[in-house]
């Protein structure tokens, strides 16, 4: 939300043979944030072989201070990242505990408001279809074809496989038990009713037992 900031920028990229540097009066006139500055200087203006200069702050990556500064600056840059990713973690881990929900993109059947999850009944209805038509006896191949072919998307907007069929009858959070498991945290904390039931526990563990076999 910074239209003079993306002006300036469609400016740098369509005179970039004609320009040395950005100059600034401070480094947080172009960004407060250390971590976008290290962005904007490392990578963008890098793209495009531009330096940045700040002139009270006497910092020039043109020079060879000016380069060991802007590498002292990255280190700070990446010990924040850590302090970040550390206090993100824990945070999760102690919402997980807590019988929450703790983040991450939730399986089709269901849509995030105001930090809990909630049945979207639409999809919902079509992944009790998909179960009951396992039951019947149609593979897993048929169930893709036949959404497929009714125009019905997953929640990427993708098609059906029949590798996304054979997901969704192996995900137990449509029995209302789930494990967080994040990709950073690695703790698999056994949840209950975090996500609202949409299979009953015995109709998934016959599907499951059949996915599985």
């Amino acid at each position: 939300n910074r239209p003079s900031y993306k002006k300036m920028m469609e400016y740098l990229e369509n005179h970039e043979e004609e320009l040395e540097s950005v100059v600034v009066l401070k480094m947080d006139r172009a960004h407060r944030n250390q971590l976008n500055l290290l962005q904007f200087i490392k990578v963008e203006l890098a793209e495009l072989n531009i330096d940045f200069v700040s002139i009270t702050e006497s910092f020039d990556t043109s020079t060879m201070i000016g380069r060991m500064m802007l590498g002292i600056l990255s280190t700070f840059g990446e010990f924040e990242r850590e302090v970040i990713n550390e206090r993100t973690k824990s945070g999760r881990l102690s919402t997980a505990l807590k019988n929450k929900y703790a983040g991450g993109q939730v399986p089709y059947g269901y849509v995030v408001e105001n930090g809990a999850v909630k049945i979207d009944k639409d999809q919902a209805a079509i992944v009790k279809r998909v179960f009951d038509e396992f039951i019947e006896g149609r593979t897993c191949y048929r169930i893709a074809k036949k959404l497929n072919e009714e125009g019905i998307k997953t929640k990427s907007n993708k098609n059906w496989t029949p590798t996304t069929i054979r997901r969704m009858l192996d995900t137990e959070s449509y029995t209302g038990f789930n494990s967080y498991n994040g990709s950073k945290e690695q703790n698999a904390i056994r949840q209950k009713d975090v996500f609202p039931k949409i299979i009953s526990r015995q109709r998934w563990n016959k599907i499951h037992a059949a996915v599985t076999a």
